[in-house]
């Protein structure tokens, strides 16, 4: 169909854009009220998440003062043994008293536990605080002295010890059904050694839930319920729903959206029903973790969604009248555009199939004469042509290599020459790499060409360590085109005195004859040695070395140093000098030559020291046969000896043994304290060995001033004089007469060590030195 240009615009232009408007607009509509819905939803989720976590840290706080009572519990063995169980009962009120939230409360203690005497394992004391008409009452009960009643919830506590809140249940404190709430038991155990001995319970009333989810109105209808592990509600608006299971609202949303399994898995969930007035809502969940316990609670909230969706369809509404309205002046617009156009259009539409066919030229460009929108296009049309023909010549020159050319852009949206740029730029990168990568290839085949001719080095001379080190440290300064360098060697021949020795030296296409040792850890050599890492030293100081040639002498440029480590163990250093900076990849070859060498370098040390230490067994074969048969004499003379040492320590023995039956024997140290006494003695003093043992000699004296006589005494047994004395004793009222000999027993250096007493019980003596003990 051929309809004028204005036509077409109009045509062509609004249906396309009524197409795009009603998709576009439609579809950002549709997300709109999708995204209102959703943040409604979330919204819902979030006062769940809030209140839940509100009400977890009240149910939390209550498990934290259980808790806390608890541990606070755990000395219990010495309240019980020091009857101060009262203390206990006095906590308990206290928690009571001060957190009215607490309705009764419990604590249970294992009889065995209290009871040092009680053997069985059943049996219990039970100390019970409850509240009657704002008055804390006490009692306590003794139970299950006769067994375990192996179906309460104390028995499965007590067999499976953990933090538990119980299923809430109907209460009411004073038997009226007004005053009925909604109770749940907190039982934290008492362990000791993990050993389960008691538990304390806290009765926790629930109905201060009920005021607090009232605030729960996400939206105008909403209302929130708080709901047991076994699905029973706890807290909800309609006060006839509490302790019955959700199931009473709706029995098919619980298989259908398997709330009861959620709750109990303590897991967020949410979805959508219908209730009996056929109501859509949407509900909310979201877990109540209390303390350790496995057994969660949820919160709910359940929102009509007609209620949800309220605003959302007010923002769908006003969007569409929106877009009828834009589209109405989207109409009026394309109109007067399309007339101003039409006719400029015409003029350019030439100039535009010239371009369009490739021909580009200068002499195209268009007159301009006014300032509104055509002017622009023709200028626009103008600086096209300006461009395309910019962009021809930098393609000719980069079409002949000449990547320098001088070429800007039309604008930073200029596609087209920020891609001709971009290709400039890869050119040139690519020749960059181009010229790397030669680089780098030559490179590796000089490190690849060297290890293979290095390899056939390590082949040869094997047997003779100087030559083999000459031929490698000669080819690697050679290689490297290096000025000189020396290989050394640790020679640890003398454990005593251990050097680094330079085994071969070579500089400026001669072999030196040098003989250096240095000492283990002097110098840049003993430095490398001890890191047992690369050193490459650029800034080498005046007097380190000097290069000697022909021309005169220099300081190197450079020096290496690469450690020769095999096993990680440091065999030697290879110090390469060279007039010059050495590159990268000249020094990971020195490196590489340094391990290859390392294993070769070890086997010839290993030979070496092998064949000393066979030299070194065989005079040592030769000694131990000597002093084997020294020693063979050896112990035929201590045999002998042993056999003399038996025969006397067997008379004395017998004679220690007549000695203790006849007499009284005691034996003290050297400070006169008993270290010993035999049983005549003790049936003599009427006392056990161990009343006597650690006592003075004479501590029963009753004369103060035989201290004296008690110093003099010992200092000459200390001395090695035998010392005797009669001596009386008051035994009960009865005096018992005895002489004693006190005799010095020396060790093997002559120095007495102890004290040996043999006393005898003799008649009343006339005079002499006697001693009074009591």
């Amino acid at each position: 169909m051929n309809f004028r240009i204005q036509t077409k615009l109009l045509v062509y232009i609004l249906s396309t854009s009524l197409f795009i408007y009603i998709l576009a607009f439609g579809y950002l509509s549709y997300n709109d009220h999708e995204l209102s819905i959703n943040e409604s939803k979330h919204l819902t989720d979030a006062y769940s998440e809030k209140y839940a976590n509100f009400i977890m840290m009240k149910l939390n706080v209550d498990m934290g003062i259980a808790r806390t009572l608890v541990q606070s519990y755990s000395n219990y063995d010495w309240i019980f043994d020091n009857g101060m169980q009262d203390l206990y009962i006095q906590m308990l009120k206290d928690v009571l008293i001060n957190n009215p939230q607490f309705h009764n409360a419990a604590l249970n203690f294992e009889l065995g536990a209290i009871k040092r005497n009680y053997d069985k394992p059943f049996g219990r004391i039970r100390y019970v605080l409850y509240k009657t008409d704002g008055v804390i009452n006490e009692r306590i009960d003794t139970l299950e002295i006769d067994g375990d009643d192996v179906g309460s919830p104390y028995y499965d506590m007590k067999i499976n010890p953990r933090e538990d809140m119980s299923e809430p249940y109907l209460f009411s404190s004073s038997g009226k059904e007004e005053d009925l709430a909604m109770i749940s038991s907190i039982s934290i155990p008492i362990t000791k050694n993990n050993n389960f001995v008691g538990l304390v319970q806290f009765d926790v009333n629930l109905e201060r839930f009920n005021d607090m989810i009232g605030g729960l109105k996400p939206f105008p209808g909403s209302f929130g319920f708080l709901v047991s592990n076994s699905g029973k509600f706890v807290a909800i608006h309609e006060k006839k729903y509490l302790n019955k299971s959700i199931e009473t609202l709706s029995k098919r949303d619980n298989i259908d959206f398997k709330i009861a399994e959620n709750i109990q898995k303590g897991k967020s969930f949410s979805y959508m029903r219908y209730d009996s007035l056929d109501v859509q809502k949407y509900v909310s969940f979201y877990p109540v973790q209390i303390g350790k316990s496995d057994a969660p609670w949820a919160l709910g909230t359940s929102t009509p969604f007609n209620i949800m969706i309220k605003k959302a369809d007010e923002n769908l509404f006003f969007s569409v009248i929106i877009a009828i309205l834009g589209f109405v002046l989207l109409t009026f617009v394309l109109w007067s555009i399309s007339s101003g156009i039409s006719k400029p259009l015409k003029k350019t539409s030439s100039i535009i199939k010239e371009l369009a066919k490739g021909k580009i030229s200068l002499e195209q460009k268009m007159e301009i004469t006014a300032r509104d929108e055509i002017a622009d296009i023709s200028s626009s049309v103008n600086s096209l042509i300006d461009g395309l023909d910019n962009n021809l010549k930098f393609a000719l020159e980069i079409g002949i290599g000449n990547l320098d050319f001088k070429f800007k852009p039309l604008s930073t949206e200029d596609f087209l020459g920020k891609a001709l740029l971009d290709m400039r730029k890869s050119l040139k990168q690519a020749r960059i790499e181009e010229a790397k990568r030669k680089a780098e290839d030559k490179k590796l085949n000089w490190a690849t060409k060297g290890a293979a001719e290095f390899a056939e080095f390590m082949t040869q001379y094997t047997d003779n360590l100087e030559e083999f080190s000459y031929v490698i440290i000669s080819n690697l300064v050679k290689y490297v085109n290096a000025s000189q360098g020396g290989l050394f060697i640790i020679n640890d021949a003398k454990d005593t005195d251990v050097t680094v020795d330079l085994l071969a030296s070579y500089a400026y296409n001669r072999r030196k004859y040098l003989e250096k040792k240095i000492p283990m850890g002097v110098g840049m050599v003993g430095r490398c040695i001890n890191e047992a890492e690369t050193i490459y030293l650029t800034d080498v100081p005046d007097d380190y070395l000097n290069i000697t040639s022909g021309l005169g002498e220099a300081a190197p440029r450079s020096v290496l140093l690469v450690p020769i480590v095999f096993n990680q163990q440091v065999l030697g250093v290879i110090e390469v000098a060279s007039v010059y900076n050495m590159e990268d990849y000249q020094i990971k070859f020195v490196e590489r030559t340094g391990e290859s060498i390392a294993s070769t370098i070890s086997n010839v040390k290993i030979n070496q020291q092998t064949a000393r230490l066979l030299e070194e067994s065989k005079i040592q074969s030769e000694e131990l046969v000597a002093q084997e048969e020294e020693m063979r004499q050896n112990m035929e003379e201590m045999k002998t000896t042993q056999e003399e040492l038996e025969k006397k320590a067997f008379e004395s023995k017998s004679m220690l043994n007549a000695i203790n039956t006849v007499a009284l024997v005691a034996e003290y140290n050297m400070q006169g304290r008993i270290i010993d006494i035999n049983q005549g003695f003790l049936r003599l003093v009427e006392k056990t060995k161990e009343e006597m043992i650690g006592k003075l000699q004479g501590a029963f004296t009753s004369l103060h001033e035989e201290t004296v006589q008690f110093s003099d005494f010992w200092d000459g047994l200390r001395k090695g004089e035998v010392k005797k004395i009669v001596q009386r004793i008051v035994i009960n009222g009865k005096d018992i007469w005895l002489t004693e000999a006190y005799i010095p027993i020396f060790d093997q250096n002559g120095v007495p060590y102890k004290v040996l007493n043999i006393s005898t019980e003799i008649r009343k003596p006339d005079t002499g030195n006697i001693k009074t003990n009591v």
